[in-house]
């Protein structure tokens, strides 16, 4: 006997409450990042140049190290949860071509959030300059999917009139152990 279901029926209507969570943690993290990037560059700069470093640059270098850490952390636990509790279905009212839009720049997120702490920490450990500037690069790059991102929350509430936005608000995920 074949089981006759589909992943559509599977498929929960709503984030989890800890991928929902993750969501807005790593809101969090990725923004206090862009405020103290500039201390870790200093950091970085003046560790390979052997200058001696203010207080600051050094507790905001370090910082910056453990924020991209966890930030990858929370990336890697928050794709967990989605193969494992599965995600919303996309909106029907949404047309085709947003949806390929939304998976390629979900795509883009996840291989910047995993890859860019462990091209981060790896410049920092072997004091690769080269690897430093390629992250600092991939930083500007990261704005631009985030802004991205953004769009299509706000193009999804305003403009198809879905409840995309809405379903990632904190408060909105199913309970744990509900699908």
């Amino acid at each position: 006997m074949t089981d006759m279901t589909s992943t559509k029926d599977l498929a929960p209507d709503h984030w989890s409450r800890l991928n929902i969570t993750l969501h807005w943690l790593i809101v969090v993290l990725i923004s206090v990042q862009y405020f103290i990037g500039e201390w870790m560059v200093d950091f970085f700069d003046g560790g390979l140049d052997g200058k001696a470093l203010d207080g600051s640059t050094v507790v905001f270098g370090y910082l910056h190290i453990v924020i991209g850490v966890s930030i990858l952390i929370a990336a890697l636990l928050r794709l967990w949860d989605r193969f494992t509790h599965g995600r919303p279905e996309h909106c029907k009212n949404e047309p085709n071509w947003a949806i390929k839009l939304a998976k390629l720049t979900h795509t883009a997120l996840y291989f910047f959030l995993l890859t860019m702490p462990i091209v981060g920490l790896t410049a920092w450990l072997l004091g690769n300059e080269w690897l430093g500037d390629q992250h600092v690069l991939a930083s500007s790059i990261l704005l631009g999917i985030i802004a991205l991102h953004i769009a299509g929350a706000l193009t999804n509430h305003f403009w198809f009139k879905t409840d995309v936005l809405r379903n990632m608000l904190p408060g909105q995920g199913r309970a744990r152990g509900k699908r």
